[in-house]
């Protein structure tokens, strides 16, 4: 795998890590940004060269002590309970609130979009100093429903998603768990691996596997 520490600075740098996830699952790559360095020319990046939904993702732990919880938890216990089912390859959506920050206009925009992204990775690295004034922001800050899904990690040793595996990237190269993530699409259909890796190799943006993260956090 690609090492620690050029990971790490090319997500601090404000560039993108290419993630693809596993043969026989969604087979799909997303586009990840450092939550910490975006601005609204890498929202436009996500949108023109992605063109997937653009999620904000974190862990659970951060979302648990926010007191977020999961879509399907929320659905679960209201009259739509009979929507919630697995997609094809199995596995629990990772979806909870969609959000605005209080000083965007519509909430769409590539300047909105990144001001609250912005602002809910303040929330997040906030989080490790004072819990209860971050969490206090947050209410404060933020309404619902907005532009922006909130994607909270279920762990990687229960689900193997883009969420799970590029908050785990993130704080493997010792990053706080704040992420924007997009998936790769092409026309009528998700970009294939293939067509993925020239892009990387084109572009000069690292790609890495979801086997590879896995095995490194085994390691």
């Amino acid at each position: 795998m690609i090492s620690k520490q050029e990971i790490r600075k090319n997500l601090e740098d404000g560039l993108p890590i290419l993630i693809y996830d596993f043969d026989g699952r969604e087979e799909e790559t997303d586009m990840m940004f450092y939550a910490g360095a975006i601005d609204w020319k890498k929202i436009y990046i996500l949108r023109k060269e992605a063109g997937g939904l653009i999620c904000y993702a974190t862990g659970k732990e951060e979302g648990k002590k926010l007191g977020l919880k999961f879509q399907t938890d929320m659905l679960l216990s209201s009259e739509y309970k009979q929507l919630v089912k697995l997609p094809q390859y199995g596995d629990k959506p990772a979806f909870a609130l969609w959000v605005n920050h209080v000083n965007t206009r519509t909430g769409i925009s590539d300047n909105d979009r990144a001001l609250t992204i912005s602002k809910l990775h303040e929330i997040i690295s906030e989080l490790k100093e004072d819990e209860k004034d971050a969490t206090k922001r947050f209410y404060m800050e933020f309404y619902a429903p907005g532009h922006v899904p909130i994607l909270l990690s279920r762990g990687i040793g229960e689900r193997h998603g883009h969420t799970e595996l590029s908050t785990t990237l993130a704080e493997y190269v010792g990053l706080e768990k704040s992420v924007v993530i997009t998936e790769m699409l092409d026309e009528g259909k998700s970009l294939n691996k293939e067509k993925v890796m020239q892009y990387a190799k084109n572009m000069g943006f690292l790609l890495v596997e979801g086997k590879e993260i896995l095995k490194e956090m085994i390691a």
